[in-house]
């Protein structure tokens, strides 16, 4: 990961930060393609309704599918960030384990941010769910009630991986397989919303968009927080951050 200079501090070494110009150009870009897909198959409508009831034959049968995206709705973002706290418990020890620490802070910045507009970006579209639309058409294993675009499982999973995926170099075997089993997890919280039938695929892109325009913005914040800190604090700091993600932990699974 690139470093950029960091503002002086009058005592303490400051810490240094990523080099982001590159990573927030393609987040906003990538993000903004994202939801514009996803409102071109809003519009269109006839791709979000044939997918949805494609699915249906599928759960009406209790398939593996189904079970999987059961599993991964209610506890795949409780597994992700049960693995990132593994991970910062784990560096303490093993060298091999060496992740910047501000990766952590980026996280719950990213996941804050982009969750709360998200879910404000729900209540202006107003879109109704499915179960909404189709009633008793389709078999629908989901509860929510809440306006459909953005997927907030969506987004929540996706900016959860992100800063660990954008932001940890891949040089090593380990942060390779790592970054493949969150973001698979983090994929499989997308994919299962439309698979039980609580979103459409548009609201799922939407989401997804939602959570990559929503990095470069928590990061600006996240940065604003480690110019007041040193580098000296930042085990200090990892170890609060840590438990603010055992927290989120709980949060999820009691969802």
């Amino acid at each position: 990961m690139k470093i950029s200079k960091f503002a002086n501090q009058e005592d303490g070494t400051p810490i240094p930060l990523p080099d982001t110009k590159r990573i927030w150009t393609i987040c906003l870009l990538i993000g903004a393609m994202f939801w514009i897909i996803g409102l071109v198959l809003w519009w269109q409508g006839g791709i979000d309704k044939t997918i949805l009831f494609y699915y249906d034959t599928q759960r009406i049968a209790n398939d593996p599918a189904v079970i999987l995206s059961k599993w991964l709705s209610s506890y795949g973002m409780a597994a992700i960030t049960v693995l990132f706290v593994l991970y910062l418990l784990f560096s303490k020890i093993f060298k091999s384990l060496d992740a910047p620490l501000t990766v952590y802070i980026y996280t719950i910045c990213s996941f804050g941010l982009s969750g709360i507009v998200g879910d404000l970006l729900k209540e202006v579209f107003a879109r109704p769910r499915p179960a909404a639309i189709f009633g008793s058409e389709l078999l629908i294993l989901s509860q929510a009630v809440t306006p459909a675009i953005p997927s907030g499982h969506a987004t929540k999973s996706i900016a959860l991986i992100l800063p660990f995926i954008l932001l940890v170099s891949h040089s090593k075997s380990l942060h390779k397989i790592i970054k493949i089993v969150i973001a698979l997890i983090g994929i499989g919280v997308c994919f299962s919303r439309i698979v039980l039938g609580a979103h459409y695929l548009s609201d799922v892109l939407a989401g997804i968009g939602m959570a990559l325009i929503g990095l470069p913005l928590s990061m600006l914040f996240a940065n604003m927080v480690l110019r007041k800190a040193k580098q000296e604090q930042l085990p200090t700091l990892s170890i609060i951050w840590g438990m603010v993600l055992i927290f989120l932990t709980f949060v999820f699974i009691a969802l």
